[in-house]
């Protein structure tokens, strides 16, 4: 990987590739629709569980920030030392959106890792059937849209429990600003249009042109890449039944997660260290706001929420 790696004469190879090198070495190894009220029907135009998922060698987390990531990877590391798998995570942060020839590298560098395992990266969608490669098996976690991104608004200024924030070059003031004020404000953590603005469907719609800029047809997109290509999109106010809908599934990779789960609480102070520090709840006025400004991204979170809640019925699966 790192002969390949050199190869390449452009800077976001190199950022690529020693992201998934660190992933290797970290690794623990033993026709279009409308809205909403066509949901249900495109729902239902086939079973949301498929039991040859169980085959699969390579599942993808391409996990959204501010999501329950870092509680899903602790989980991950946890399991991954107990079967026979690997998890490989990647310490590149940073969510852009790549052309063509970077994700042509990308695809090739993934495909490298050991098999079998579970690797995750927080990055747009990536069909790697465009690529000449097998698509991997798609896993995701959400939250309610206004929920993460109040989470995402005082992480970065104030981090967690368990993490202090990254020093950012805010003012005082811009510290001590709340949500509320931010939204009144306009300010570009908190509008409709910046790089927060629609971020959960660019995560499921992917790199292309239609996924770039906010639309109706961006929602489409990434409503049909989660029928075709994500197993499993949980969302974060059900966690419990998400990892019981995974152990199903995928069993070869998430049998006992949930009691595994239950023990890592009862012997580490997991939840805690994950509550965001200084968070104020936006006012009822601030949350009618920011529905309007976050209504793509409620689109595409009311559909994944019905379509987990189906596989719960199919799978039998209760709170």
């Amino acid at each position: 990987m790192m002969e390949a790696a050199g190869e390449v004469t452009f800077f976001f190879s190199l950022i690529i590739s020693t992201g998934l090198w660190t992933a290797l070495q970290l690794c623990y190894t033993p026709g279009q629709e409308s809205t909403d009220e066509r949901t249900s029907a495109a729902l239902k135009q086939k079973s949301v569980v498929d039991t040859r998922l169980r085959d699969k060698r390579l599942v993808f987390y391409n996990r959204v920030p501010k999501c329950g990531s870092t509680s899903m990877k602790i989980l991950l590391r946890t399991i991954a030392k107990n079967k026979y798998f690997a998890f490989h995570e990647d310490k590149v942060y940073v969510t852009e959106t790549f052309e063509d020839d970077e994700l042509q590298i990308y695809t090739d560098l993934v495909y490298r890792l050991s098999t079998p395992c579970i690797y995750e990266k927080q990055i747009f969608f990536v069909d790697f059937r465009r690529f000449g490669f097998q698509q991997p098996l798609y896993i995701n976690l959400v939250r309610d849209p206004l929920e993460r991104r109040v989470s995402w608004y005082y992480y970065i200024r104030f981090g967690r429990v368990g993490q202090r924030a990254i020093p950012r070059n805010f003012s005082q003031q811009k510290m001590t600003q709340t949500f509320d004020e931010c939204v009144l404000s306009n300010d570009w953590e908190c509008d409709a249009e910046g790089k927060e603005g629609f971020l959960l469907t660019k995560f499921f719609c992917g790199h292309d042109q239609i996924c770039r800029q906010p639309s109706q047809m961006a929602v489409e997109r990434a409503k049909e890449n989660i029928r075709r290509h994500y197993a499993v999109v949980g969302v974060l106010e059900e966690f419990s039944s998400f990892l019981k809908v995974l152990e199903v599934v995928m069993p070869q990779f998430f049998r006992g997660a949930q009691d595994t789960w239950q023990d890592l609480n009862q012997q580490t102070n997991l939840l805690e260290d994950q509550r965001t520090i200084n968070r104020s709840p936006p006012s009822p006025r601030i949350r009618k706001i920011m529905r309007e400004r976050l209504k793509l991204d409620y689109q595409v979170y009311y559909f994944i929420r019905e379509r987990f809640h189906m596989q719960k019925v199919q799978l039998g699966i209760k709170d």
